[in-house]
């Protein structure tokens, strides 16, 4: 199976601890060294840090995801996908997929190189120093969190943070609303499919003279 083929590794996983056991002296970049290097190559892969919950994952979610994996070039992406608790904890309601069912989808999105499962719902320079992540892509929106006004804003003043854009017209709650619009729709195509009866395939074997 070659790299294409397989699912984005998961950051507890042997290799994705390997890559970061030899990066020994790693120290991040910041978007003002990216600056001065631009003609040079960099010393090494850039690692990018984007979260999110990826809930009913859509076109928006893969948008947000090949902006941030594109922004540099000899970029390696992980994304953190936000854990059931958490979800309930700070959103105040549970996603319709599972962790590991959003986990599942990530990994085979193209432009994921790594996740990371459960990571902390607002980021933070410690943990993103932790997993050697250079910068963290988000849209520029200020996030409200407990403690601030934007979680993302320590990224912005320590030059650490990559802008993508939100994708219009297209999110998990306008998916959850057209499902609510149209429930009675969906409820009557569900109860006609439960009725129709299943096919059994019938082999018919011919007999050997």
């Amino acid at each position: 199976m070659s790299a294409c083929d397989a699912p984005a590794i998961l950051s507890d996983e042997p290799e994705a601890v390997a890559r970061r056991k030899v990066l020994t002296d790693w120290s991040p970049m910041s978007l003002s060294q990216l600056s001065s290097s631009l003609k040079k190559p960099l010393p090494r892969v850039v690692r990018i840090y984007a979260d999110g919950v990826f809930d009913l994952f859509h076109n928006g979610h893969a948008n947000q995801l090949r902006q941030a994996k594109t922004l540099l070039p000899n970029s390696y992406l992980i994304v953190g996908v936000c854990s059931d608790q958490d979800v309930l904890a700070f959103k105040g309601t549970r996603p319709v997929m599972t962790q590991e069912e959003r986990c599942a989808t990530v990994r085979h999105c193209r432009y994921v190189d790594e996740v990371y499962l459960a990571p902390p719902f607002y980021p933070t320079l410690d943990f993103v120093d932790a997993i050697k992540a250079d910068f963290v892509a988000h849209d520029a929106i200020p996030y409200n969190s407990p403690e601030s006004t934007d979680c993302y804003g320590p990224f912005k003043k320590a030059g650490r943070f990559l802008t993508t854009e939100r994708t219009p017209f297209v999110s998990t709650t306008e998916l959850l609303a057209r499902i609510m619009d149209n429930y009675e729709m969906f409820k009557k195509r569900q109860e006609m499919r439960d009725k129709v009866p299943v096919c059994k395939t019938v082999v018919v074997t011919q007999g050997i003279p």
